[in-house]
């Protein structure tokens, strides 16, 4: 899908239109042209629909627990399922007054003093700040694979015996400091991680014998949390405290020493896994339906990508006015959603990306994260580079409060033939995302700029 050169397209659409030569500027350019040439827009109306999916991929992005139960929506419980890796630290001291991490390591005479989840706060959904939410640490069953791709119907099995549970917290979100919530696990568990590291074990082979942990909600949980593991301060440390010196082996006599692992290695992999229940929402009747059925409840479009919930564009209008118009030049296209309610201002996405669907109404999951070209509407000018950037449609939220963005190539192309695409499927910037839009589904059009060639 790179392009070098354009040809024009001489195409025309018997639709009422505003005449915008002035706004465009070709009056100036074509003076002694301009009763040949005009400049007009059209609105198309496009027809959408809503498409189940139940298997939305979660392995990327930040990490979700908890439960909520959402009027429209339905209820959900969140099961987060993660792995930690510890980096070997640098054999470079480090400058006094600062802290190198994993610099020292525990010796034989290394005693356990507690070892701690660090969690750090992302988003929260569900007004409950001042409720208490519980959260279960728990061995899991089986490793995870940071090959593997995991989707929101994968369940890991977690060890159900009471030595399955290893940590345990209780917490309200409005009390958290710095929005870090720390998790302290059982004594046996972090001396079995300390041991490992006193003998050695390498970082693979302990990544094995942990195999991840789940965090599961409380049966009263009524929030869904979002932690962000790329940031520093999430990470497990075990404390230990040296009585013995070992200077062969960067292990001094000290208190309060500490070893890191992290979540976000190449090595680790975390995911989500979902239960939804819809059965008393507004949505009651998508339980009902088939994998990848479109469907319209209430004239409404849905729009909640972690529940399986999206938008899917049919393009058979902008294939008619392909088919009807003649003699006219494409100048710039634009997907426009909204004005959306004011209820949803502050709780739609931030970004709306188009992928491509198939005969069968499906994507790819993989292209969801890799992107390549053909899954994807990219930004006009990746058509004619190597970077495959998507084309964003960002949402105005102090002005119109719709979703606009420009995606002249790609409206060229398929034009042209060189793009075969009859949907698109509206994602926002992260598949597993809880952010959510209702909408009237009279409010999605295109937006076409294009130039008229009178003979």
């Amino acid at each position: 899908m790179k392009f070098l050169v354009r040809s024009p397209l001489l195409i025309y659409f018997f639709l009422i239109s505003c005449d915008q030569s002035s706004e465009i500027g070709i009056e100036e350019l074509l003076t002694d042209q301009k009763e040949k040439i005009k400049v007009h827009y059209i609105n198309i109306p496009l027809e959408v629909k809503n498409i189940y999916y139940d298997s939305v991929r979660t392995d990327d992005g930040e990490l979700y627990f908890g439960k909520i139960d959402d009027p429209i929506f339905g209820k959900t419980k969140a099961i987060g399922y993660a792995q930690s890796y510890y980096q070997e630290g640098s054999e470079i001291p480090p400058i006094p007054g600062e802290y190198s991490e994993n610099y020292y390591i525990p010796n034989d005479s290394s005693e356990f003093d507690s070892a701690v989840i660090y969690l750090h706060l992302s988003k929260v959904f569900g007004p409950n700040e001042i409720d208490e939410q519980e959260i279960f640490v728990k061995q899991i069953a089986d490793t995870l694979f940071s090959s593997a791709l995991y989707t929101s119907n994968k369940y890991t099995p977690i060890t159900t015996e009471e030595r399955g549970i290893i940590g345990l917290s209780r917490f309200k979100t409005a009390n958290l400091n710095n929005n870090i919530l720390s998790i302290t696990l059982k004594e046996g568990y972090g001396k079995f991680i300390l041991n490992e590291i006193i003998k050695r074990t390498k970082n693979y082979k302990l990544l094995d014998k942990m195999r991840g942990f789940a965090l599961e909600p409380g049966e009263n949980n009524n929030q869904l949390i979002s932690f962000d593991l790329d940031n520093d301060n999430s990470k497990l440390i075990v404390y230990f405290k040296n009585p013995v010196e070992f200077p062969e082996i960067n292990s001094p006599m000290m208190d309060s020493l500490q070893y890191t692992f992290r979540f976000n290695t190449p090595q680790t992999k975390h995911y989500t896994y979902y239960e939804n229940n819809r059965s008393t929402s507004e949505l009651s009747a998508v339980e009902s339906f088939d994998d990848d059925e479109e469907f319209i409840l209430n004239d409404k479009i849905y729009w909640q990508s972690s529940s399986g919930i999206y938008p899917i564009i049919n393009l058979n209008n902008f294939q008619s006015f392909l088919d009807t118009a003649k003699n006219i030049v494409l100048n710039k296209v634009q997907i426009v959603t909204g004005p959306v309610n004011e209820t949803f201002h502050n709780l739609a996405p931030k970004k709306s990306f188009y992928y491509i669907a198939n005969s069968n109404n499906k994507i790819n999951p993989i292209g969801i994260i890799s992107n390549p070209n053909e899954n994807v509407i990219m930004r006009d000018n990746s058509y004619f580079t190597e970077d495959n950037d998507q084309g964003e449609y960002l949402f105005d939220e102090n002005i119109t409060f719709t979703y606009q963005g420009q995606s002249t190539v790609f409206f060229q192309e398929l034009a042209s033939g060189n793009i075969n695409a009859k949907k698109l499927v509206a994602y926002p910037e992260n598949p597993n995302s809880f952010e959510k839009l209702v909408i009237d589904k009279n409010r999605f059009y295109l937006k076409v700029y294009y130039t008229k060639f009178n003979q």
